[in-house]
């Protein structure tokens, strides 16, 4: 029995010894299970694979002909030759490796094939974005507008990515990059469909094409402070209500990013968000990212601060009637129903949320005893119209039972009224 025992626990240490390092790089993930069962569709690739998760699913295989088309056309216009670029990610591979959650199983020839050939894809499908006379007479997916929104889908998806500094190696081997910085051609890319400010090369750090447009959207200046001094509060009321107890909704103008919300003397200040058919993926894959790899969670602060705002289709409305929700998705229902849906997954803390000072001031500036009243007034309202008015039939029988009661009432008084006429002194005097 000792025996055995021992084995064990160098089987144990044998593995405990076995272990890889933890690596710096890793900053593509597998989606927690837990958010791909809300939505699997939102976290996998509809037209195209990228990097080495989905390489094997049998629907994607007919669209590497058009990265090898890509492939071909990034070759005429860069200043080295095939080999020179298989040499490139061939000594990038271990960091490469490095980047990825989980052991990559493919050998080094394999994965040096697919890094190669899909980022060579990405940084091509940019090219012909910014430079509409590289694309190719009839572009596979720039004159067909399916292919384009499939694959801008999911070039915003976690699992679908290569590491940026492989795309931006391979783009500096084209004579654009004196032009336009890799930086920039990515922001071109996203910038129609996504609102947020443009970032400098030397000031931001970016893991891959997820990272860097979360990255469009944070300030300019750390907010740090701001998550480390949240308290524990309460989550705001709904914008209705808000809109009741005499908070003023008010687009923000400039250049502030989509996170950038302020509440100052009754004037809450929002910037415009789109919603669209890429903004439930966009935003789930935001949210897992900083579930697995940031301490500060700004988009899943702002999808909360939105959950908190919108209970029904009315808040939609109001949002949508003050220009700070533009709605090209549906009705605002389908709207209502998506903010909603998507804040069901997300863990927060009072520690991380961005927006605890906001809230608080919110909740302060409608805890004053008449915009309280205003508040209540409404919530009752809400619940009589949803109890009681949800259709004419229902409504017009409260009605008809209210009269009712009334009637009653006045018949009663009526009655006792009659009853004791010929004596008021039983009316107004005790009993002795």
């Amino acid at each position: 029995m000792s025996q055995t025992v021992q084995e064990v626990a160098i089987a144990i240490e044998a593995k405990i010894n076995n272990l890889p390092p933890v690596s710096t790089e890793c900053c593509i993930y597998r989606v927690p299970e837990k958010f791909r069962r809300a939505n699997e569709e939102a976290y996998t690739p509809q037209v195209v694979s990228i990097g080495p998760f989905h390489r094997d699913k049998t629907v994607l295989q007919s669209r590497e002909e058009i990265k090898l088309r890509y492939l071909k056309g990034f070759l005429r216009h860069i200043k080295a030759d095939l080999l020179a670029c298989t040499r490139i990610i061939k000594e990038l591979e271990d960091r490469i490796r490095e980047c990825y959650e989980e052991n990559l199983t493919q050998s080094s020839d394999e994965l040096v094939k697919i890094i190669l050939v899909d980022a060579v894809f990405i940084v091509e499908l940019f090219i012909r974005n910014l430079y509409p006379e590289h694309q190719d007479e009839k572009d596979e997916i720039f004159s067909k507008q399916w292919m384009k929104n499939g694959v801008f889908h999911d070039v915003l998806l976690l699992e679908n990515q290569v590491p940026f500094f492989v795309l931006e190696n391979l783009y500096n081997l084209t004579a654009l990059k004196t032009k336009v910085t890799f930086f920039k051609l990515s922001y071109e890319y996203f910038q129609d469909v996504l609102r947020g400010h443009e970032l400098a090369d030397t000031r931001t750090q970016v893991g891959h094409l997820v990272d860097y447009v979360r990255a469009l959207q944070l300030p300019s200046f750390t907010r740090d402070v701001t998550f480390r001094q949240a308290k524990n509060f309460k989550l705001t009321r709904s914008a209705k209500e808000l809109q009741e107890a005499g908070v003023n909704f008010i687009r923000g103008e400039g250049d502030s990013t989509m996170i950038d919300v302020v509440f100052n003397d009754q004037n809450l200040v929002m910037q415009r968000l789109v919603v669209h058919e890429w903004t439930e993926a966009y935003f789930r894959n935001m949210i897992a990212y900083e579930q697995c790899h940031h301490e500060y969670k700004y988009i899943s602060s702002y999808i909360i601060l939105l959950d908190s705002l919108i209970n029904t289709s009315k808040d939609v409305d109001i949002l949508i009637s003050r220009g700070i929700l533009e709605n090209l998705l549906g009705s605002t229902e389908e709207v209502a129903s998506l903010i909603k849906g998507m804040c069901q997954e997300t863990k927060w803390e009072s520690r991380e949320f961005f927006y605890s000072s906001q809230c608080e001031s919110l909740n302060e500036y409608s805890r004053t005893q008449w915009h309280q009243w205003k508040a209540a007034c409404y919530r009752w309202k809400s619940i009589l119209n949803r109890q009681y008015f949800s259709n004419p039939w229902s409504g017009i029988s409260v009605i008809a039972a209210v009269v009712l009661l009334v009637l009653t009432v006045v018949q009663t008084a009526c009655s006792f009224l009659d009853i004791y006429a010929g004596d008021a002194g039983r009316l107004f005097h005790p009993h002795k």
